[in-house]
């Protein structure tokens, strides 16, 4: 796992923790359900203990063989020194096959986990700004094609400051 402080060990059984936790309590995250929502919702609740600024995106898009459905991608900011953008994405989505958990409860893990070392305290000591702004996007219909992350990047209204991508 990757941390910005912290023992590493930690972080990684933080994120397996949660990536067992996501899964189990959302096995069902298939674009455009209930439990997509329900799941968008869950990753939006840790965000915002973080203390970063949660946005939420919605749009529609097609998949084949569900038509046109109601997809949303959750945006956390880590403000930076730089107003430029480093995006960290993983989708939370899955095939409705099974609980996901690598595919991508591991991913939402690890991105929960990164957000979660950017968190901004509300008591002292606060942890040094990052150089860059980081935006953490949890983006929706991984599994159909990216079509949360082509949203994003044919969308978000920055993305001309978008530098780098993980």
């Amino acid at each position: 796992a990757i941390a910005r402080s912290g023992d590493t060990f930690e972080s990684g059984a933080s994120a397996r923790l949660t990536a067992e936790q996501f899964a189990n309590t959302n096995p069902d995250r298939v674009p455009g359900s209930p439990g997509a929502r329900r799941a968008a919702n869950w990753v939006a609740q840790r965000l915002g203990q973080y203390g970063l600024e949660l946005g939420r995106e919605r749009f529609h898009a097609k998949i084949p063989g569900r038509g046109n459905v109601e997809l949303e991608n959750l945006l956390a900011v880590r403000q930076g020194r730089s107003n430029q953008l480093i995006v960290v994405v993983a989708h939370r989505d899955n095939t409705g096959a099974s609980p996901g958990a690598n595919d991508n409860g591991s991913g939402t893990a690890a991105l929960l986990e990164l957000a979660r070392s950017y968190a901004t305290p509300q008591a002292p000591p606060r942890p040094p700004q990052p150089t860059h702004t980081i935006l953490f996007l949890s983006s929706d219909a991984g599994a159909f094609g990216g079509l949360g992350v082509e949203h994003f990047i044919t969308h978000y209204r920055d993305r001309d400051r978008v530098v780098a991508v993980v």
